[in-house]
């Protein structure tokens, strides 16, 4: 299932950048990341490094996606919404995603 194997590529890339995923929804149309990383990295860097890797490894293995709805483009839409939390705790964040409604998997 394609939100099973999102989960699994976005753990791999966490892995692999030295990121730590706090939390993790994935919805139909979206997704939502809460993730602690080291400074060094911007998060248009790591908004880049999860969804092209995901992205690519999403259409090697769904090639119908990409033939049915992306007539050859990409898995992701360009943009994206990055938010800190200098002033609210991890927790608010965390319960926040938490509560947002998303469709069960």
């Amino acid at each position: 299932m394609v939100k099973e194997d999102v989960r699994e590529l976005f753990a791999e890339t966490a892995d692999h950048f030295g990121h730590e995923i706090l939390a993790l929804e994935i919805a139909d149309d979206h997704i939502h990341l809460f993730v602690q990383t080291d400074p060094k990295h911007s998060p248009a860097e790591v908004a880049r490094q999860f969804k092209s890797y995901s992205g690519k490894h999403l259409l090697e293995r769904y090639p119908e996606i990409r033939e049915s709805y992306f007539w050859g483009g990409g898995f992701w839409k360009v943009g994206y919404y990055v938010g800190t939390t200098g002033a609210v705790s991890e927790e608010v964040v965390e319960r926040y995603i938490e509560e947002t409604e998303h469709t069960p998997e």
